[in-house]
């Protein structure tokens, strides 16, 4: 279940990225981790220069707090996780340096309870 649960969450915050965000997911110990990045294209001496690396990082309590709930509580749940994902979002700092030719620390958001449940 906890496999279909991260394709599921992939699936539905896809759409709040870039179109060529590149995803990779995995599960180590019973969390859940979620790697996001994508072309940048904003500096032309580094054509393939990728944006800054975003990890959401979602606990096996949450998610065995998430699968607790129903349906509606699920919907509710997705809702608000998309919500403040948008919200990281739109403060994500790109790149902290279009010059740096070393990778930049990653930005890693923890979906929390308080996320989903707010």
């Amino acid at each position: 279940m906890s496999e279909d649960l991260l394709d599921y969450w992939i699936r539905i915050i896809k759409p709040l990225f870039p179109e060529n965000a590149w995803i990779a997911s995995r599960m180590a110990d019973g969390n859940h981790f979620i790697q996001i990045d994508w072309s940048c294209h904003n500096d032309p001496d580094q054509p393939n220069k990728r944006s800054r690396m975003i990890e959401i990082t979602i606990k096996e309590a949450v998610i065995d707090d998430y699968l607790d709930c129903d349906k509606n509580g699920r919907s509710l749940s997705d809702n608000n996780m998309l919500q403040w994902i948008s919200e990281q979002y739109d403060q994500f700092k790109l790149d902290d340096d279009t010059r740096t030719y070393k990778p930049a620390t990653p930005a890693v958001w923890h979906i929390t309870k308080a996320v989903l449940h707010p």
